[in-house]
């Protein structure tokens, strides 16, 4: 019961459209429970030599002219009527309908992608985006799903005991007979509705898993005609349409002999009314005329309400495997919702205004799971407007470091402290405020290139954007673009090579306010010439901002205040090149392998 109440408290602030939804789904009941009447009362009342009828054809009759012609005409247009109010009702039903789903699920998406952007790497990293993609797109229906099931079925069932209530007070045997194929209704519905329901689920984690293959197989486009497995990755493809089609196609086969059980069961059921219901009638009018028998007016209204009882039964009993298929959909998003957030701000956190600081880094230890550490008892200080750098082999901890640094992550042991201030008692805002990143992949979004630059300080000026463009050394690519700053780029800058994408970020990172300017492997996308023109760049900005630098590359560091290297999680030695150079350590066994190399 807690995730249908969950799913429902998304649609709280819409009451006042709920209650006129049930308002008009009262007049859409009542509207289907009269409709058959004014033809009964044509033919029982009107247009007979002896008028028969009960209070409900009295009720009609006495709004209409005495005249026969008048009593026709009145019980047209009342008929008419009807189906027009029908009509408006249910136009009004939907539209609500329609506004209580995309607002309700607006907030859903919202509560969504706001948890998503909360969690951390370690999160997004164990999981395929097309399965956050999903759960955005498709299981966030799922609370309108178990709002709009609950509201169906209450209405099935008041409309159910209405409408027995009405057959009852006609006929009792009649309404029996009527009620006798109730159960053919019942099983048919349960069969089905739990099929299509065991079908839906696994045509839904069929398709989920198609959306993340999609989005792999795209992300790996250029890998597969580097490598010329194109043919390997169409054929993994075509595997992952083919199971979808399937999953689909025996969801559908389940979907067309559902309709058909019905229509043979209601088609039996109309038989027995209209057999059944005919001899009463010749027999109350013709054989045993009595008072107050069965008119012919009356057993249409059988018949109407016959072809009716199938919706609300249906409701009835596909009530828990309908639910269902939107229950799971809402637990998915709600286990997303509810994942707990590694990185939590701490209700008494300090501010820190944005200044140069000093970074300290004490006895830091990190592990991902028990048993694997990836660092353990780094310490090291960074003083404001220091160049230092941390270079290191692969695999040494050292990008693992850098998003200790952003607090993408917290550490084991230890803690790292900005004038002192622990990173776990800090605003995060204010903390990675203080950060700017240039990352490896150098993430670039489909809109200018001047927007790009500015990401991280939007009001930024446009000599500022154009400073900052030259100082990354992309002023000159940037003016060959067919619009230059407003050139739109393609979806994660595909239209630039991966040396100008670098530029961009690089760009990005001067152009912010950040006392700390942090850079993994900026010249791994460089040609020397760039690579070259960025330490300069750096080696300019040092004194005003903090630099560090996360990178393989010996020639990159060479200029820095300080070097950390690292091996196997740990700061094996720390000094300036010179220092380095004359203690004969890793760092100047590492030289010699990158002169060698050369």
């Amino acid at each position: 019961m807690r995730v249908y109440r969950r799913a429902m408290s998304y649609f709280t602030p819409d009451w006042p459209w709920i209650v006129l939804l049930v308002a008009l789904i009262g007049v859409s009941v009542m509207v289907g429970l009269l409709e058959a009447w004014p033809l009964a009362i044509l033919i029982d009342s009107v247009l007979t030599k002896e008028p028969k009828g009960d209070w409900i054809h009295g009720l009609f009759l006495a709004a209409l002219p005495e005249s026969r012609m008048g009593q026709v005409v009145g019980l047209v247009l009342i008929g008419m009527g009807l189906q027009i109010v029908g009509y408006l009702a249910w136009m009004g039903r939907m539209m609500i309908n329609y506004r209580l789903n995309y607002v309700g699920t607006t907030r859903v998406r919202y509560d969504l992608f706001r948890k998503l952007q909360e969690l951390g790497l370690t999160y997004h990293r164990s999981r395929a985006q097309g399965d956050a993609i999903y759960r955005l797109t498709t299981d966030a229906f799922g609370p309108w799903g178990i709002m709009d099931v609950t509201i169906g079925t209450a209405v099935a069932a008041v409309t159910l005991t209405v409408m027995t209530a009405i057959l009852l007070s006609q006929n009792v045997s009649l309404t029996l007979a009527a009620f006798s194929v109730a159960p053919l209704m019942i099983w048919s519905n349960w069969r089905f509705g739990l099929r299509i329901h065991q079908r839906a689920l696994e045509s839904k984690e069929i398709d989920a898993a198609l959306t993340a293959h999609i989005q792999q197989a795209m992300a790996q486009i250029p890998l597969a005609q580097a490598y010329r497995r194109e043919s390997r990755a169409f054929r993994r493809f075509r595997g992952a349409v083919g199971r979808s089609v399937r999953a689909l196609f025996r969801l559908n086969w389940q979907e067309q002999l559902y309709p058909l059980a019905r229509d043979t069961i209601l088609a039996a059921g109309g038989a027995i009314i209209l057999g059944y219901g005919g001899s009463i009638v010749y027999r109350d009018q013709f054989l045993e005329p009595v008072a107050g028998g069965m008119t012919v007016g009356v057993l249409i209204i059988f018949l109407d309400y016959v072809r009716k009882l199938w919706d609300p039964l249906k409701w009835l009993t596909e009530f828990v495997a309908k639910v269902r298929i939107f229950e799971a959909a809402a637990r998915r998003v709600f286990s997303v919702v509810d994942t707990p957030e590694p990185i939590v701000e701490a209700p008494d956190a300090v501010a820190l205004p944005l200044r140069p600081r000093t970074l300290t880094l004490d006895r830091v230890g990190f592990g991902y799971r028990d048993g694997q550490q990836v660092l353990a008892d780094v310490s090291a200080e960074i003083r404001p407007g220091e160049m230092v750098a941390f270079i290191g082999p692969s695999g040494t901890g050292k990008s693992t470091l850098l998003a200790l640094m952003l607090r993408f992550y917290d550490p084991t042991a230890g803690a790292l402290r900005l004038d002192g201030t622990d990173y776990r008692t800090a605003r995060l805002t204010d903390l990675r405020a203080h950060m700017a990143l240039v990352g490896q992949d150098s993430v670039l979004l489909p809109t200018s290139v001047r927007e790009n630059i500015a990401y991280g300080r939007p009001g930024a000026s446009r000599a500022d954007i154009e400073k900052a463009a030259r100082l990354a050394g992309a002023v000159e690519f940037i003016a060959e673009l067919p619009e230059g700053y407003h050139t739109v780029l393609a979806e994660g800058g595909q239209n630039l090579s991966g040396g100008q994408r670098q530029r961009i970020a690089i760009a990005r990172a001067l152009l912010s306010e950040a006392p700390f300017l942090i850079l993994d492997e900026p010249t791994s996308a460089l040609d020397p010439g760039h690579e070259k023109h960025l330490i300069e760049t750096l080696l300019g900005l040092r004194g005003r901002r903090t630099i560090v630098l996360v990178t393989h590359r010996i020639e990159a560091v060479v200029p820095c205040d300080r070097i950390f290297v690292m091996e196997a999680g740990r700061i094996a030695e720390a000094g300036s090149h010179g220092r380095l150079i004359a203690r004969d350590g890793p760092y100047a066994r590492m030289l010699g392998r990158a002169m060698a190399a050369e």
